[in-house]
């Protein structure tokens, strides 16, 4: 008896470690095994198109680098997005905030399984003569 009982516990503790070591496994709503698991990170599914440069913004000369913080989700849509520096100009900074809402991504996945990640995005408006803009001046 104390065999038998000895070689179920073994065995169930061998399936919870194959269960657990790479894949992502729901007991009681505690994630198992995620922290192990390598992060594939999400990539943009649209055609890469640079963001539209604000009218007015190019016809004054101005640029500036905007980077956003943004929340990719499971399903690949941007959730939430901020500003985390300014590119020194309020319409480069809108612009590509509201452009950056309806980027798509193929979402990052961990264990297999999809997960939302926050990223860190530049956006490069280049200065309407073609240079891009100086790190250290707006």
């Amino acid at each position: 008896m104390i065999r038998v009982v000895r070689m179920n516990l073994m065995a169930g503790f061998v399936a919870c470690l194959t269960g657990c070591a790479d894949t992502s496994r729901a007991v009681g709503g505690l994630q198992l095994g995620v922290q192990d698991a390598p992060l594939r990170p999400p990539s943009r599914i649209d055609d890469g198109q640079p963001f539209q440069f604000p009218t007015q913004a190019w016809q004054e000369g101005v640029g500036g680098t905007a980077v956003l913080k943004l929340l990719i989700s499971r399903q690949g849509t941007v959730d939430s997005v901020m500003v985390v520096e300014s590119s020194g100009h309020a319409s480069l900074d809108s612009a590509a905030l509201a452009q950056a809402s309806g980027l798509r991504f193929v979402p990052a996945t961990q264990g297999g399984d999809p997960v939302q990640v926050w990223g860190r995005l530049p956006v490069i408006f280049p200065r309407s003569d073609g240079t891009e803009p100086d790190a250290d001046s707006p």
